[in-house]
């Protein structure tokens, strides 16, 4: 749903509902999208490490993989590939628990 939407859907300007959003959330809509996104993007890689980037980057419906990397590194501390690399890490070692057991 689009901020234009959701301000005339409860009578406010958009920007009346950008300054309220910061406000209460400390941030704007833009930013908490983006912050989900990010999320999305954290927890696809963590989970499907196999996917590529740019796989995982258009599903959480981010622009780019240059503009998702210096995003994520920005709120993660890490960029994507060597995210990516210990997640596959992280997937190998827990295959090779699973085979000993």
């Amino acid at each position: 749903m689009e901020l234009e939407v959701v301000a005339d859907s409860i009578g406010i300007s958009t920007e009346w509902l950008d300054l309220c959003f910061d406000h209460c959330r400390g941030m704007t809509p833009f930013q908490m999208l983006q912050q989900i996104r990010l999320s999305r993007l954290f927890e696809g890689i963590a989970t499907q490490p196999q996917m590529t980037l740019q796989q995982q980057v258009h599903r959480c419906g981010l622009a780019s993989v240059m503009t998702a990397n210096q995003l994520f590194d920005e709120l993660f501390g890490i960029g994507l590939a060597p995210f990516r690399r210990l997640c596959r890490r992280a997937e190998a070692d827990r295959l090779i628990r699973q085979r000993s057991c």
